[in-house]
């Protein structure tokens, strides 16, 4: 059996980029002939996968900055097209090809090349964009989550996209293109979901073949279970970006005239360094500081207004002990209630936020529910070994997609 690995970047950035490069590791350690195919320039690859074949487009993600060119290109991208084409004609029908990010460089055009052949097909969301034009489901305008059903009128009248409608025209366009590779195509397709609740937001379409798998999440501390109660900082860890919630999350801080650590990188970066002059916004810090700095926190916040399909970080602080405030609009924010494993606040609603930094100034309440977070962290996600097992046996057809008509 051959495995093929599709992403965007090679650059481990963000979860959908550690979760490839892992199904790379768990296919070399299964015995499996790989390929990885990436739009970026892949470097490191040839390093990290001795054992493999890597292929590498050279070019660079519209979050670099788009050009004029990438108008085109991003819709459908012909050199993507082509690889993926000459990759699946030098393999065997035995061929099995997990998709991970497509849609900063390689775009809709890899899946009209993959309905050419009959391969098995599996795409895990880590977003929104096998269905949704903007990938969130979010009114990015209204601060709302979007109801109406992707590609109908509604939806192509919506000015829902961050910058301007044109641009949510651009990106209809492109999931009308992707939507182009055909019904019978989309119905083979097996969708791994990264949290259960994600499944009702993708089953409005041709997709029918479903399964979860929770991404696996390793403890932001190394040293153990936080006593949280007896720490003083506040952790916010994400990109910089309004539909993490970063401004919300700035406003209610300011509300609560509360310090807090912000790391993460983003484009309101600037911004949020120049509104919370009282806090330290620290942007990008080493793994290895972020672990000494998890140590030290009482709570982490994750103020999200679309919603999050998974909230990795959320499950990393729940593992350490940490006791989590998250946005309502969170998938996972129902569990962590019911778990006891922290607070939630209405989503974009910086008072609603401030008034759950003001509860966990509480040592009691604190302490409950860092031990309530411990307790969940143990079984709220695979661990690597877990995981790349169960990836294994979805690749060998060992656990197969559930069929389920679309919504």
């Amino acid at each position: 059996m051959h495995l093929l690995i599709l992403n965007d970047v090679s650059a481990v950035w963000g979860g959908a980029t550690k979760v490839a490069m892992r199904c790379m590791d768990a296919g070399l350690a299964a015995g499996m002939e790989c390929t990885i195919l990436v739009g970026d320039d892949g470097a490191g690859l040839d390093a990290r996968f001795p054992g493999a074949q890597v292929e590498a487009l050279g070019e660079r993600p519209l979050r670099d900055g788009a050009t004029l060119t990438d108008v085109f290109s991003r819709n459908f991208n012909k050199h993507a097209y082509r690889a993926v084409r000459r990759l699946l004609e030098a393999r065997s029908s035995e061929a099995v090809v997990h998709v991970h990010g497509w849609s900063q460089i390689l775009s809709p055009s890899i899946f009209y090349a993959l309905a050419r052949h009959d391969v098995r097909v599996m795409v895990t969301t880590h977003d929104f964009f096998l269905t949704c034009p903007n990938g969130g489901y979010v009114n990015y305008r209204k601060g709302s989550i979007c109801g109406a059903r992707p590609l109908s009128l509604p939806c192509l009248i919506s000015n829902c996209d961050k910058r301007n409608y044109l641009h949510k025209l651009w990106r209809f366009g492109r999931s009308v293109t992707q939507r182009g590779a055909g019904e019978a195509f989309w119905n083979r397709v097996g969708v791994i979901l990264a949290h259960e609740n994600m499944g009702p937001y993708l089953r409005a379409s041709p997709l029918k073949n479903f399964l979860t798998l929770r991404t696996p999440a390793e403890p932001l501390s190394r040293n153990g279970p936080v006593a949280a109660w007896k720490n003083e900082r506040i952790l916010f860890l994400g990109r910089m970006t309004w539909e993490k919630g970063v401004r919300t999350l700035a406003e209610a801080l300011k509300i609560t005239e509360t310090s807090a650590t912000l790391i993460g990188r983003g484009p309101l970066l600037p911004e949020i360094r120049q509104a919370l002059p009282h806090c330290w916004v620290a942007g990008w810090l080493a793994d290895d500081e972020v672990a000494r700095i998890a140590a030290e926190t009482r709570y982490l916040i994750m103020p999200s207004r679309m919603p999050e399909p998974y909230g990795l970080v959320t499950a990393e602080a729940l593992m350490s002990g940490l006791p989590v405030i998250v946005s309502s609009n969170a998938l996972i924010a129902q569990e962590v209630a019911e778990n006891n494993a922290g607070l939630v606040f209405e989503s974009g609603n910086a008072q609603s936020l401030a008034e759950k930094i003001a509860l966990m100034q509480s040592d009691d309440l604190v302490k409950r529910l860092s031990l309530g977070a411990f307790a969940y962290g143990r079984k709220i996600a695979p661990t690597w070994e877990e995981w790349s097992r169960k990836i294994i046996d979805i690749y060998t057809g060992k656990t197969r997609f559930a069929a389920q008509s679309g919504g």
